[in-house]
């Protein structure tokens, strides 16, 4: 019987780490002292303004044009694009570009300090924010 009652203890420890390992990007961002922007937020921190973005390796320059038109290139080039944007009821910032046919990709944006990042559906951290300059475009 105590043999079963460690394995038991043993297992319940594994799969409760387990749990606590299995937290997505944007659950550890709130926990380590993270602010979920509101919507207003977010229309202030990039409506009119050139955003610079990484993405893993790959650094990004948006304009997201006061008429919910949004530009972007990559910083050494090699890619650029256009397409939409719009800033939700529910805190998100959705983006639709030429490529996506239509798709919207809905963010959720996260402040700590001076640290800005965007976080998928999924709760996965899809962009670090690095810089916002107003701007009439890129």
């Amino acid at each position: 019987m105590t043999s079963l009652k460690n394995w038991l203890t043993a297992t319940a420890m594994t799969v409760i780490g387990s749990a606590a390992f299995a937290e997505t990007d944007l659950e550890n961002a709130i926990t380590d002292g993270g602010e979920l922007l509101k919507a207003d937020q977010i229309a202030q921190l990039i409506v009119g303004k050139v955003v610079t973005a990484r993405a893993g390796e790959k650094e990004f320059r948006f304009y997201y044009n006061p008429s919910n038109v949004l530009d972007g290139e990559l910083a050494n080039g090699g890619w650029e694009g256009s397409g939409a944007f719009a800033i939700t009821d529910n805190d998100q910032v959705c983006v639709s570009m030429a490529a996506d046919n239509g798709r919207y990709r809905c963010l959720t944006v996260v402040r700590k300090g001076d640290q800005v990042q965007k976080f998928d559906v999924t709760g996965k951290m899809t962009f670090e924010l690095l810089n916002f300059e107003p701007s009439t475009g890129l």
